[in-house]
């Protein structure tokens, strides 16, 4: 809107011709009466200037406010979308919580089934187990008595073979006293001695095989003992065998015990699944309601950036009726600060241009926007090559204009970035350790780009009239004007003069 406004352009207000005043041609008048015309015309112009200026103070302090109200409520919507955001990991959590307790009572429920069908196994494998144990023992104990039947056995047959050979020698002395009686007899002892002889032989055989039963009872003697001891080693582990089944039956019991514990965990698992199901079921309506809140936040937000940016068009149009009322040449009460800003404007212009000239500052180092940090500054400083420049020349100019109106606040130079290189000292003090303080009282080497700072700089207008709230740093705000005239530097835009006045 304020684009398509020249300086000296004027503009009047269309009219529906059932209400347009009847146009009675100046010239036709007497020259009092379009004097005295002019005059009411004059101080209509200034009247709708003054309450221009004062409806404009008073559409920068709503917007300002809107502005305030927006960044807040734009903040809380985040803040709530944040919220929304987090309730939603919580609603997933929650359901993944209520998942894994169906699960684990699942897992607890199927360990429970088998760790009963396990111990009825075990219990069962167990019991034919020490049954064939106690079988087995009873069986050894039964061979060990037999084993001890077969050793008796053994000793009467070892005897009744020592008798045997004891008979063989017995028969052997017989027969040989058989046939040295036959011999004595001569030949009528020899049948008798065929006899003897057969009966020594008999003798020999007998003898001999009376000791291959013997040396044989032996041997099977041995091997019966070997059998014997392996087998009392057997009957003991046996026995052993029987007192640890007793004990794997105490386990066994032990076993149960643990079943029970399992089933008993069981259903407290399924307590515990029941109040998570109800916090996910009220987690899920919580965030149902949380989302169609934080849709309404958002759109909230949106309604009021939008009223933000039309506020924004009123004041720049307020702007731009102000201007039309300056340029109009009806004097206002802002009018000498006006004129004071345009001339140190172009007085700036030619202290630039006469530095550039004599070579004092070179046009690059001019125009730098190589903006560098002061380190530890807190609100940030910045050095650009000109800044020790403006430190030299600015002073006489800005604090000189401070004595232009009592309203005046500040004058200031800066470039199209809205870069402030140098302040007036009062606002120029070293900075502390509180930065809401900084804020306040450190204000050169600072970039103002906000919209009414970058506003300042980039004017290329005979001058630009705004109203703002400005920062104070500490959530502190002043309502002032701002009124800025361009400098510009053989034919190029560096910036603006930036004056600051109240508003009353």
């Amino acid at each position: 809107m304020a684009n398509h406004l020249h300086s000296g352009a004027q503009a009047l207000p269309q009219c529906d011709d059932e209400y347009a005043p009847e146009v009675v041609p100046i010239d036709t008048k007497p020259a009092n009466v379009q004097a005295e015309d002019a005059a009411k015309l004059a101080r209509a112009v200034s009247l709708v200037g003054a309450r221009l200026g004062s409806l404009s103070v008073n559409i920068a302090d709503t917007s300002g406010t809107v502005t305030e109200v927006a960044s807040d409520i734009d903040r809380e919507a985040k803040a709530f979308h944040e919220l929304t955001g987090s309730l939603q990991q919580i609603a997933s959590t929650s359901a993944d919580a209520a998942t894994v307790a169906r699960e684990a009572v699942g897992s607890a429920a199927a360990v429970r089934d088998g760790l009963t069908d396990t111990a009825a196994s075990i219990e069962n494998a167990l019991s034919m187990a020490i049954q064939d144990i106690n079988d087995m023992a009873r069986s050894s104990s039964d061979v060990f008595g037999e084993f001890e039947a077969v050793v008796g056995q053994l000793k009467e047959v070892y005897g009744f073979s020592e008798s045997i050979q004891g008979i063989a020698t017995e028969t052997q002395m017989l027969a040989i006293n058989a046939g040295i009686m036959a011999a004595h007899a001569g030949e009528a002892g020899r049948g008798f001695a065929v006899v003897a002889e057969s009966v020594r032989q008999l003798a020999g055989q007998t003898e001999q095989v009376s000791r291959d039963i013997i040396s044989r009872l032996q041997k099977l003697s041995a091997s019966v003992d070997i059998l014997q001891k392996q087998n009392r080693s057997n009957a003991d582990r046996a026995s052993a065998a029987v007192e640890r089944s007793e004990a794997i039956d105490e386990d066994l019991r032990k076993f149960h015990v643990f079943g029970e514990n399992v089933a008993s965990m069981t259903s407290e698992i399924s307590g515990i699944s029941e109040p998570v199901e109800r916090a996910n079921a009220i987690c899920g309506n919580v965030l149902e309601k949380v989302t169609e809140l934080d849709h309404m936040a958002q759109g909230n937000a949106a309604k009021l950036a939008d009223t933000r940016a039309k506020f924004d068009q009123l004041v720049a149009f307020s702007e731009d009726m102000i201007l039309l009322v300056e340029e109009s040449g009806i004097e206002t009460a802002d009018t000498p600060i006006i004129r004071a800003c345009v001339a140190e404007a172009e007085r700036t212009a030619r202290l630039f241009e006469e530095a550039v000239d004599s070579g004092r500052i070179a046009m690059a180092q001019l125009f730098d926007e190589n903006y560098r940090p002061v380190e530890g500054s807190d609100p940030r400083q910045v050095l650009t090559d000109f800044t020790r420049f403006t430190d030299a020349v600015m002073p006489q100019i800005q604090e000189a204009f401070l004595e232009v109106d009592p309203r005046v606040v500040f004058c200031a130079a800066v470039d199209r970035n809205g870069y402030l290189p140098t302040h007036n000292r009062k606002y120029s003090q070293a900075q502390s350790d509180d930065p809401v303080w900084n804020a306040a009282n450190c204000r050169n080497r600072r970039i103002f780009d906000d919209r009414t700072g970058l506003a300042a700089g980039r004017n290329t207008k005979r001058f630009l009239l705004q109203t703002y709230r400005r920062d104070m740093g500490g959530g502190q705000y002043q309502l002032m004007k701002d009124l800025s005239s361009p400098i510009f530097v053989k034919g190029r835009h560096w910036g603006g003069l930036r004056v600051g006045f109240a508003t009353e």
